[in-house]
């Protein structure tokens, strides 16, 4: 760490979780080229630099570069004590092709989540997200098949805590 800009990164507790986060986030899309191509040596490197100047979030999805953002951060996190950040990803998006795009079966989130930690080469992951749940064909199939499909994820520890992404600015 650079202890410098590790004192000057504000940090506060997420809810009664007990994590405690920079205020300021890595969000990892990049890493998967999905701005121009990228190197494995420039995307280590600035996961790398973020972590040493105190941001300890870091946000992914199996979208990201279709797989390419995850297996970016799996290397740049090889040899980083696990505890040093706060890996968010995400289940329910997937491909660019409009048909494959979504699927929020339980069947495939679980098989998502398994894929991801491969992809980071890690054993948990801190906070698994829905993501875009507004596309899926109806909230029956959030509330029948993913949530609780990531609720069995967590009770077996492969992933802490469980949230929503969504453009949505009304209820649905």
């Amino acid at each position: 760490h650079d202890l410098e800009s590790v004192r000057r990164m504000e940090y506060r507790s997420l809810g009664s979780t007990g994590y405690t986060v920079s205020c300021l986030g890595f969000g990892a899309s990049a890493l998967g080229g999905v701005f121009h191509d990228v190197k494995d040596e420039e995307c280590i490197e600035v996961v790398h630099t973020a972590l040493k100047k105190g941001v300890n979030v870091i946000d992914s999805a199996p979208w990201y570069g279709q797989g390419k953002s995850e297996l970016m951060l799996g290397k740049a996190l090889k040899g980083v004590p696990r505890q040093a950040y706060m890996l968010n990803t995400k289940v329910g998006r997937y491909e660019q092709a409009v048909e494959e795009m979504f699927d929020f079966s339980a069947e495939r989130v679980t098989r998502s989540v398994d894929e991801s930690l491969g992809r980071m080469g890690v054993d948990y992951i801190d906070c698994i997200q829905v993501h875009d749940m507004e596309f899926a064909p109806n909230l029956d199939i959030i509330i029948e098949q993913t949530l609780p499909a990531l609720d069995k994820l967590r009770a077996a520890g492969k992933v802490k805590l469980i949230g929503i992404t969504t453009y949505a600015l009304e209820p649905f």
